[in-house]
């Protein structure tokens, strides 16, 4: 009797390392697919036309997806952050028409970015509420140290029989609104927590990682946490889609404002994973969705209506200057805008060029559109340290061509200066003060200013050696700070003060 059941457990496990071995051949020659979509940077509804051509838009976004959807039902579509502040449609809606677009393209899963909180953690909180996606984050808390609008930490969405792991990791939250409500946690810390607490509540095929950091950052987290398969990562450029190679891994990063889209197909045979990724364009080429075209343009219409609102009482006119004046004195004007950048960022000094000014302003309601007629470049305010000898020939380069009225004059928040145009370039700069001081060429000082000057604009070549604080691709908008400003004082009653003395 014993011999017979030998005999038959035998042949029962035969059989089924037969059958086993047919499934794995079944399986090899079967593998199993998936698809995860991914975008960021949706700070505009509508296309964006500028000199890097027709890009972007909710519309022709949901057209890429759905188009992908036709191959893959069971596509997964995720945002990587950032869809309030940035631009003039995000200052004014704060992120939640594009929420509203997101529910209609039916994305899956997003991660917040910086700029997410750029009208405090109230608003993001409530962008979370009227999302009919998941968000997720894995390093950021609230105050109570609780995860930030009680997100979850990692999400497990499992496609075509493939569990898939998403973790999502913020950085550069000191670039954007403060009020301690929202606490950023070590990236990559933060990321090992999540990764271990996913796989040890459900088995997962692969892991991905949703990033607001850079691609420094990235590598420094593929490198610390192996897990990792692939980071989807920030933009890096307006006009070009980046794919990087790391080992076997990759960093991947689309376009900004929504100017593409990175697709990864996931091919499983097997324990043997393959990634193949793909850059999909969203440009003029691609047909717009009807119903998200019908909701770009109410939101177009929109803005317009609220350009005129009034946002402060201006008390005196703003003078920019019927013969330039903001290009070679002292101007209320001028005092506006550096002392808007300069509170923004609690920094010792704020530069403006006067160039940069581009309208007065009459006494009364001061609305949207003023300050957008003020600073229409939309050039980004950063902040950097630079050193007071550095400060002395930003100044004198200021003043190197006043005789012509040229652009780069500089209008100044925090500190004092004296000029005398007749004297040689580069001579001209007397007495310098900073906050009642006189300047210390070798301390270094937190200068707020547009990313203009920083990278050289107008002859501002001597700030290379200058470190940045926050960066033009974490910055905001200088018509959104001075909007910012605007708000905060109500009533505005800017005069001259003796910040230039021009000498003669």
């Amino acid at each position: 009797m014993n011999r017979f059941f030998l005999v038959l457990l035998s042949s029962v496990i035969a059989i089924c390392s037969f059958l086993m071995s047919d499934f794995r051949a079944a399986a090899k020659e079967n593998p199993q697919k998936a698809t995860v979509l991914y975008f960021n940077d949706a700070h505009e509804i509508s296309p964006v036309v500028n000199q890097y051509g027709d890009r972007g838009g909710v519309a022709r976004l949901k057209t890429v997806i759905d188009r992908v959807r036709e191959e893959n039902q069971k596509t997964i579509v995720t945002f990587g952050g950032d869809l309030g502040g940035g631009t003039l449609f995000g200052g004014v809606f704060q992120g939640f028409p594009m929420v509203q677009a997101f529910n209609e393209i039916n994305v899956n899963l997003a991660n917040f970015g910086q700029h997410d909180f750029d009208f405090g953690s109230d608003v993001a909180k409530k962008l979370v509420e009227q999302s009919n996606f998941q968000w997720i984050s894995s390093n950021l808390i609230d105050s109570y140290g609780k995860p930030f609008a009680n997100v979850p930490t990692y999400k497990i969405i499992k496609s075509k029989g493939m569990k898939i792991g998403f973790i999502g990791l913020t950085d550069n939250m000191d670039t954007t609104s403060q009020d301690g409500q929202v606490v950023q946690q070590d990236l990559i810390q933060s990321a090992r927590n999540a990764v271990k607490r996913m796989k040890e509540s459900e088995k997962v095929d692969i892991i991905f990682a949703l990033t607001q950091e850079t691609v420094e950052k990235d590598k420094q987290l593929l490198a610390a946490v192996p897990e990792i398969n692939a980071v989807f990562t920030e933009e890096n450029a307006e006009d070009q889609s980046f794919i990087y190679k790391f080992e076997n891994r990759y960093i991947l990063a689309p376009e900004g404002n929504i100017g593409s889209v990175v697709r990864l197909d996931i091919t499983k045979h097997g324990k043997d994973i393959q990634l193949k990724p793909e850059i999909l364009e969203v440009d003029h080429t691609v047909p717009e969705d009807p119903k998200l075209k019908e909701l770009a343009t109410y939101y177009q219409n929109k803005l317009e209506e609220e350009l005129g609102k009034t946002i402060a009482q201006l008390e005196t006119p703003l003078i920019y200057g019927n013969n330039h004046e903001s290009r070679y004195q002292e101007t209320n004007i001028g005092n506006f805008v550096s002392d808007s950048y300069r509170s923004y960022y609690n920094a010792d000094i704020g530069f403006m060029q006067g160039g940069g000014i581009r309208s007065s302003i009459p006494a009364g309601d001061f609305t949207l559109r003023d300050a957008f007629t003020i600073l229409p470049f939309r050039n980004k305010v950063i902040l950097a340290n630079v050193k007071g000898e550095t400060i002395r020939a930003a100044l004198e380069n200021g003043v190197s061509r006043v005789e012509n009225l040229s652009g780069g004059f500089l209008q100044v928040s925090g500190m004092q200066y004296s000029y005398n145009s007749n004297k040689p370039v580069r001579e001209r700069v007397g007495d310098i003060l900073v906050n009642h001081e006189p300047l210390n060429l070798q301390q270094t000082y937190k200068v707020a200013m547009p990313n203009y000057m920083f990278y050289g604009g107008d002859g501002f070549t001597m700030f290379s050696p200058s470190d940045l604080i926050v960066d033009a691709a974490n910055a905001r908008t200088d018509a959104e700070v001075l909007i910012e400003y605007a708000k905060k004082l109500g009533v505005i009653n800017i005069k001259t003060e003796g910040r230039i003395i021009v000498s003669k």
